[in-house]
């Protein structure tokens, strides 16, 4: 049995040949593993201006420039304006201004986004500012899923200043596709639960995570603590691959096995960061700081709970049925998972490496 040094050489090893020899493909890659951030699309409506819309957007860095959404309206609008499109490493920037006709309160705008080779399975988040002819302020935010490709631009909106259930509920859906969507923080969790094997222990370390994660997620929301996307891109591969290592590492009774805990505590704040960069990628708004960053926080919990919670009555059906979690860590199939997660944290972690 290879020791476990000899086990996360072997695992950098070959993620260093996957990497050389996948090259473009996208099954593995930084992308897939981890950037469900939405397109971003900020819409701005004056009623001094009547049929006059400004649009925003911001597409994540990630998805190449051939595969970027056509942003049109289905209606009767016309493209007067297009802004200059710029890059800044993380996200690709553009925008338009278009004059519509004939907006009333029964006739609104049909905002399209358009896929030219299909829609890689990113939501839109789209935020409508309008201002009144009074003088007020309005706002609204709308998460549309991936297969949402249109939608009608609603032309009654409360004040700025009013509590808004939609924003507390695009956040929540934000959060909660956000942990579903990051395949690498689905593995960790995954090797976490292995790890702890126990119910009891797996609650805990389920809850240490929470409390790690959500501690970064509010300080880097908040900018208290700031770190480039790569660096904690890249932790969060290393995370799974050490986790990876000690499964593999069996018949001895370390601190990691002991209280699995502290591995999810620590680890649990460098996923924090990870869940922070769609936050920090969208910004919050001004005047529902604080509601957003909770709504958010509870999505990714709920989204936690949604894939823990199945995964531990599979669990406890297989520890019932056929054999405890101590015998199944010594079958071939038990290591088979583990080096196949290990193997494509590495290619993450290699690719991100690169990066840097």
């Amino acid at each position: 049995m290879m020791s476990g040094y000899r086990q996360l050489a072997f695992f950098i090893m070959l993620g260093v040949i996957l990497g050389q020899a996948a090259g473009g493909v996208s099954v593995i890659s930084p992308a897939s593993a981890h950037d469900p951030r939405p397109v971003l699309i900020d819409i701005y409506q004056d009623d001094a201006r009547p049929g006059e819309m400004k649009l925003e957007w911001k597409i994540p860095g990630s998805l190449s420039p051939q595969k970027h959404p056509i942003i049109d309206f289905a209606t009767a609008c016309n493209l007067t304006r297009t802004y200059p499109a710029r890059f800044t490493g993380e996200a690709y920037y553009g925008g338009a201004v278009f004059l519509c006709s004939g907006i009333t309160p029964n006739f609104a705008p049909v905002l399209t986004l358009t896929y030219p080779m299909g829609n890689p399975s990113l939501s839109s988040f789209v935020r409508l500012h309008k201002d009144n002819l009074d003088g007020d302020k309005a706002t609204a935010m709308f998460l549309l899923k991936p297969d949402e490709l249109s939608w009608v631009i609603p032309q009654a909106l409360a004040p700025a200043s009013a509590p808004s259930s939609l924003m507390a509920q695009a956040y929540l859906e934000l959060g909660f596709s956000h942990i579903l969507q990051g395949w690498d923080h689905l593995l960790f969790l995954i090797c976490l639960m292995a790890l702890a094997r126990m119910p009891k222990k797996i609650f805990w370390a389920v809850t240490g995570f929470t409390i790690g994660h959500s501690f970064t997620l509010a300080a880097a929301s908040l900018k208290i603590l700031t770190l480039p996307v790569i660096y904690v891109e890249t932790l969060i591969s290393l995370s799974i691959i050490l986790v990876c290592v000690e499964l593999l590492h069996t018949g001895r009774k370390t601190l990691a096995r002991t209280y699995p805990v502290l591995i999810s505590l620590f680890f649990g704040l460098v996923h924090g960061l990870g869940f922070a960069n769609e936050l920090i990628s969208i910004g919050l708004p001004e005047d529902g700081l604080v509601a957003a960053l909770l709504f958010f926080n509870l999505g990714v919990e709920g989204g936690q709970l949604a894939f823990v919670v199945p995964a531990m009555l599979l669990a406890f059906v297989v520890h019932r049925y056929i054999g405890s979690a101590r015998h199944l860590s010594e079958t071939i199939g038990y290591k088979y998972v583990f080096y196949t997660i290990g193997f494509v944290a590495c290619f993450w972690f290699v690719e991100r490496s690169l990066q840097l």
